[in-house]
């Protein structure tokens, strides 16, 4: 069967999750990219890493230099690979798990077998998760706009207590606060818009879970109308440098 789509994404009803799961992103030199039916787009977070004041990012490069610096890196990359791997995993088991389904799937998961600190900090999110009656919709497919020339890959959506979100995960070595994260508020911004435009449930909420080394967590919320603006601005920015 072949599928229309048109630049101004109208026929959202014709598009499937499990469609957007297929999506494939391309890593190059200049960033990643997503090839979706209406064009190849580069990602959010490229476009956001881009235009971001990395002033604090030298500071931090200087002080602990470029072999540290790298090797942190890394680490976080693995480290929010290894927590995604598990999240995605158990929601594929159960869309809506109960407590003792989520220490059964922690029990023979594996998730026992990584390092303390990953296995805690993966806990921390189901916890979250389930007190929050979290049930999944779809998990990692990718969204774009066409106006906006933008793609992405999401976390998830589902039904945190009964209304419908956006989830993104994220890891960090040290606590943060709302503004240290506010690329993350953008991106999570990006998710929702996106994902309005190419299906026909409306998302006007997010949730970004943390997971902390030291075995905190913690959950930020916020409205994508709100973070709308700056965003377009970030987008502008970076098709204006090319």
């Amino acid at each position: 069967m072949v599928f229309k789509f048109f630049s101004c994404q109208k026929e959202i009803s014709m598009l499937t999750y499990n469609q957007c799961r297929e999506i494939i992103n391309i890593d190059s030199s200049s960033g990643r990219v997503y090839t979706t039916p209406e064009g190849t787009f580069p990602s959010i977070t490229t476009v956001l890493g881009a235009t971001a004041n990395k002033t604090w990012l030298q500071r931090w490069i200087d002080t602990v230099g470029e072999e540290e610096a790298t090797r942190i890196k890394e680490a976080a990359a693995e480290r929010g690979t290894i927590l995604h791997h598990y999240l995605e995993r158990l929601y594929e088991e159960y869309d809506s798990p109960t407590k003792e389904q989520a220490r059964n799937f922690i029990a023979s998961s594996g998730l026992n077998n990584e390092k303390p600190f990953i296995r805690t900090m993966t806990v921390e999110l189901i916890k979250h998760l389930l007190a929050n009656n979290f049930r999944s919709v779809s998990q990692e497919f990718v969204v774009w706009d066409s106006e906006l020339q933008i793609a992405g890959r999401c976390d998830g959506v589902g039904y945190w207590n009964n209304k419908l979100v956006v989830i993104d995960y994220k890891t960090s070595r040290k606590k943060k606060t709302v503004s240290q994260i506010k690329d993350y508020y953008l991106q999570a911004t990006f998710y929702c818009t996106a994902h309005n435009k190419l299906f026909s449930q409306n998302v006007d909420r997010f949730y970004i879970l943390m997971a902390v080394e030291d075995g905190s967590s913690l959950v930020f919320s916020g409205s994508p109308a709100h973070y709308l603006p700056e965003l377009k601005y970030r987008i502008k920015a970076y098709y204006d440098k090319k």
